[in-house]
């Protein structure tokens, strides 16, 4: 049973129980739940698809699911756009809780210039569409950001359409905490946290194509600097609750990848994205540092590359007698489109590594 996310009186009905049933056996219950995100780009071409993996994951009951964004590939960022994914997260049976990504609304272009872009891609284009598109590809359109909408607003618009409650989406709701209701960060009601059976869950809004930092746009870069600092402000409120709570594991998913293949350094077992001035330093460097300080397994979830990845991109290896640093944080990067999967994951907070992981499709 999903239990609202810790905060002070949380913790102290927590405490209660604990030492209410502290002569007692504790038995861990072992869970499933999906990992999904970057579906359905080519509309409408990918609903039979998408409609049929939302039928597996309901026919799998797991005990809820996670979106980690990218809701679409290329679509107008429109109310009833963004209408029609609700009510599709809505056919989940079990509870679904999701971050947006990047495609949702820091890619978001002007109406028209979607329609004629879908039309290029698909081949269709016709002499207008051509000449809208061409000039947008210039330096000075691109350093204008020319063609794209308002993505401020349209971040504003999905807090509103899919965060309204402190509550998941999908058929059967469950209750969270919305980061909005319990901090100064009063506008963060995508970031949430709840607890299942010992493992507490966090989501964070951190977002492929830069996180939204773009050094030729004043508002962009202040709006990313503000979303960056809430992030690691919610990266610690988890830690910090999953270790008064004594969670035996934390869930954290986002949509961005943080990591590049190849070799890393002391700091890192892959390259971060961007480097240690880019935008996805400081939050990869708060979950290493307050994943290491909990101990225990931490999970990282996020799709934004498209590719079923199950590694451990923090792991920094410090000769055969010395344990490596780092090595309880295991990352899970989900499938994406054209690859209509999702991953189930099986906990087990009995087994040492906790979680377990098989494609669903």
């Amino acid at each position: 049973m999903s239990e609202n996310a810790g905060f002070p009186q949380f913790v102290r009905l927590a405490t209660l129980a604990l030492l209410a049933t502290m002569a007692l056996p504790a038995k861990a219950e072992r869970f499933d739940f999906v990992a999904l995100g970057d579906t359905a780009y080519r509309y409408p071409a990918d609903q039979p698809a998408y409609e049929a993996l939302i039928a597996k994951i309901n026919a799998a009951g797991p005990a809820f699911s996670i979106h980690v964004g990218d809701i679409w590939g290329a679509r107008p960022c429109v109310e009833s756009e963004y209408q029609r994914i609700l009510e599709q997260f809505n056919r989940f049976a079990a509870p679904l809780v999701f971050t947006p990504g990047d495609n949702e609304w820091v890619d978001c272009r002007k109406p028209d210039v979607i329609a004629a872009y879908v039309r290029y891609v698909r081949g269709t284009a016709t002499a207008e569409d051509l000449a809208l598109l061409q000039p947008l590809t210039s330096f000075d359109a691109v350093f204008d950001r020319a063609g794209y909408d308002d993505v401020i607003a349209k971040l504003a618009d999905i807090r509103r359409i899919f965060f309204a409650k402190p509550e998941s989406l999908g058929a059967k709701r469950m209750p969270v905490t919305r980061q909005a209701d319990v901090s100064e960060f009063d506008e963060a009601v995508e970031n949430l946290q709840w607890r299942h059976a010992g493992v507490h869950f966090a989501t964070v809004n951190v977002v492929g194509e830069q996180n939204n930092f773009f050094a030729n746009d004043e508002n962009l870069a202040a709006e990313a600097v503000r979303r960056t600092r809430t992030a690691v402000a919610w990266l610690r409120a988890t830690f910090a609750n999953a270790t008064a709570a004594e969670a035996k594991a934390v869930v954290i998913a986002m949509h961005a990848q943080l990591f590049l293949s190849g070799d890393g350094n002391d700091e890192f077992g892959q390259p971060v994205r961007g480097g240690p001035d880019g935008v996805y330093f400081y939050i990869a460097r708060a979950i290493r540092d307050l994943g290491t300080a909990f101990g225990k397994p931490v999970l990282l979830i996020h799709g934004d590359f498209h590719d079923f990845i199950v590694d451990q991109p923090f792991r920094v290896p410090t000769g055969e007698v010395t344990p490596a640093k780092y090595d309880n944080i295991t990352r899970l990067q989900v499938y994406g489109a054209p690859d209509l999967k999702a991953v189930r994951v099986t906990v087990d907070t009995d087994s040492p590594w906790v979680f377990a992981f098989s494609p669903l499709y």
